[in-house]
């Protein structure tokens, strides 16, 4: 089942089935409600194709200039709320930056510590991909 991709000014989003991979794309000032159009579509595609059906997904910040503190604040609540409606505990999330203030952005704010075994940030694309592959790797090992 095919889900249209999204393509807003400050965000693309789409499902890459034969990866099973989500990317997401973000670029420019990052308002709360860029937040709210990814995290309705992200839930749309759940609810589509299954929790199961998704190997990972790829969060892209290296082309935004700004966060707005309301998009930190609703990137919190949203990731939260449907963290617990669903178990995305099953995927891994690899977040691409370019920046130390993108870094230092998702870091703190968005609370994702170094050894938060789930959420890795990465600087490049083959780096997202090794750290899926690990971290699969590692829940087959775990049985």
């Amino acid at each position: 089942m095919s889900i249209e991709p999204l393509h807003i000014e400050q965000a693309s989003v789409y499902y890459d089935e034969a990866e099973k991979i989500v990317h997401v794309a973000y670029r420019g000032d990052l308002g709360a409600d860029v937040t709210v159009q990814v995290y309705d579509w992200l839930d749309n595609l759940i609810r589509t194709i299954g929790v199961e059906n998704i190997y990972a997904e790829i969060f892209d910040f290296r082309e935004v200039t700004a966060f707005q503190e309301e998009n930190l604040q609703t990137a919190r609540k949203t990731s939260k709320r449907m963290n617990l409606r669903l178990d995305t505990s099953q995927f891994p999330v690899a977040l691409l930056v370019k920046t130390f203030y993108q870094e230092e952005i998702l870091r703190t704010p968005m609370h994702i510590p170094p050894e938060h075994q789930r959420k890795r940030i990465v600087k490049t694309e083959a780096e997202a991909l090794a750290f899926i592959e690990e971290w699969h790797q590692r829940r087959r090992e775990a049985g």
